[in-house]
């Protein structure tokens, strides 16, 4: 079937949009929950911070008082900061392309070693002779960048 501009409406087009809507509705409940969390997490130590900042006047020479407001500081603090965490958690359980990206990252922190032996391919060792001329070879690019440096100065 095609439209008068020559845009074909197939249903492999109503599927792709299909998705697409649907990929932007996943990627907006995301968002919008992330920013209610990140809300709920920093208000309560923005609203403390406030408080604390104004004990003195609000409260002069309580010190229990003033211990309490210290002591829902760090609380709140401590709140606020699990936010990092929380959102981690939510973009874990929410983009597939988000826990992808995550695993591989934290494959190419040991994940060399378990790629090599995956394959039972042994390392690859340098004689020191091949050592020594990829020293030499490094050791003459920084000279000649830095004959470059001296000569542009």
């Amino acid at each position: 079937m095609t439209h008068a501009r020559g845009v074909s409406s197939t249903p492999s087009h109503c599927a792709s949009s299909s998705a697409s809507k649907s990929t932007q509705r996943q990627l907006t409940i995301m968002l919008v929950t992330i920013c209610c969390a990140a809300v709920c997490l920093q208000l309560p130590y923005t609203i403390v911070y406030l408080i604390n900042d104004e004990k003195q006047s609000l409260w002069p020479g309580d010190r229990t008082l003033h211990a309490k407001v210290y002591l829902f500081t760090k609380v709140t603090d401590v709140i606020a900061t699990s936010n990092y965490a929380v959102n981690f958690a939510l973009y874990c359980v929410s983009g597939s392309k988000f826990r992808q990206g995550a695993k591989k990252m934290c494959q190419g922190c040991g994940g060399i070693q378990r790629h090599r032996n995956e394959h039972h391919q042994p390392a690859k060792s340098f004689s020191m002779g091949e050592t020594t001329r990829g020293l030499l070879n490094a050791n003459k690019l920084t000279s000649i960048m830095h004959s470059h440096k001296c000569n542009a100065v």
